[in-house]
């Protein structure tokens, strides 16, 4: 495993991040959570020292399963959750209020079995609270000792400017794979120029990235592929295999998964601190952390940047 380091902080977290939101047994399909802890030590003794978390997942339930696993765990793992999503019946909607934050870190840390969470990340921006309010908060957890570090989620560049100005800031996590980029425009260049590291998830686009799906999948309507990810239909889904195509040929190439390609990419922005991969099986799991065992080449790169202008151009953007 390779590491870099995370923000302005003394953590130096695994290039590969371990994301459970399939472990909270919603909007993946069910999954067991024997598998899940299993898939977690794995994931530790391969050498991911990063877990990225969230109470919205499954109503606590990924935070749990995590907690249980590491009370087996003796080697130092980083826990990146989250805060600042509420559930009103089927709706979520964000809040950033002191009093909720309050509220939300407690029972993380309870469900987690720790004193201290290593990164605490507000999930969405809250429009209907002040910034002030939410990063004096966060600054107040600093200082007691419940939280270590402040990072942030799905932030964009004027959220992130005032926040920083507040409270150090240390990670930004963001959407990132070869078919979401929107964040090369302003985002990258401005955590650079600040020192912040960004955190990407959703770079496998759901699973599309793996090559795994050969013909349009049919998701049950509550499956987060199905409104989440748009490459899984037209007119994304053509224009999407015709790049997978190209990381296959890459694969095939050098023996690897093409999930490995996917993340490899990823990985060659050195502003990306760590590419955050959810797997529910040890296969799935194997396909992500070996990315790490190669470097893609610039060759690789312009193959696969080539292909992107010529069949996507600004599709997506």
């Amino acid at each position: 495993m390779k590491y870099r380091k995370l923000g302005k902080t003394d953590l130096k977290i695994s290039s590969v991040v371990l994301g459970s939101w399939v472990f909270g047994g919603e909007c993946w399909g069910e999954v067991r959570d024997e598998e899940s802890i299993s898939v977690l030590k794995d994931a530790i003794n391969r050498g991911v020292n990063c877990i990225d978390t969230a109470p919205i997942y499954g109503n606590g339930r990924s935070e749990e399963v995590i907690g249980k696993a590491l009370k087996d765990v003796s080697e130092d793992v980083i826990i990146a959750t989250k805060c600042g999503l509420e559930k009103h019946g089927k709706a979520i909607r964000p809040n950033l209020s002191a009093k909720f934050i309050r509220e939300e870190i407690e029972n993380s840390l309870r469900r987690l079995n720790v004193e201290k969470i290593d990164l605490y990340q507000c999930h969405w921006p809250d429009p209907n609270t002040s910034r002030k309010e939410t990063f004096t908060e966060l600054s107040k957890l600093t200082e007691e000792g419940k939280v270590r570090y402040i990072g942030v989620s799905n932030f964009d560049k004027d959220f992130l400017e005032k926040a920083i100005q507040i409270a150090p800031v240390q990670s930004n996590q963001m959407p990132y794979s070869i078919f979401d980029r929107d964040i090369e425009k302003e985002m990258v260049p401005f955590c650079e120029n600040n020192g912040v590291s960004i955190l990407s998830y959703g770079s496998l686009g759901g699973g599309i990235l793996t090559g795994k799906y050969k013909e349009p999948p049919d998701f049950s309507k509550g499956d987060v592929r199905s409104f989440f990810y748009k490459y899984y239909r037209e007119p994304f889904w053509s224009k999407s295999r015709k790049i997978v195509n190209v990381l296959e040929n890459i694969a095939d190439r050098r023996q690897v998964p093409v999930s490995n390609v996917a993340i490899n990419w990823v990985l060659s922005r050195k502003e990306v601190a760590g590419c955050i991969t959810g797997c529910r099986t040890l296969e799935q799991l194997k396909g992500n952390v070996t990315a790490v065992d190669w470097d893609i080449t610039e060759e690789e790169l312009l193959m696969i940047e080539d292909a992107y202008v010529k069949i996507w151009g600004s599709f997506l953007s």
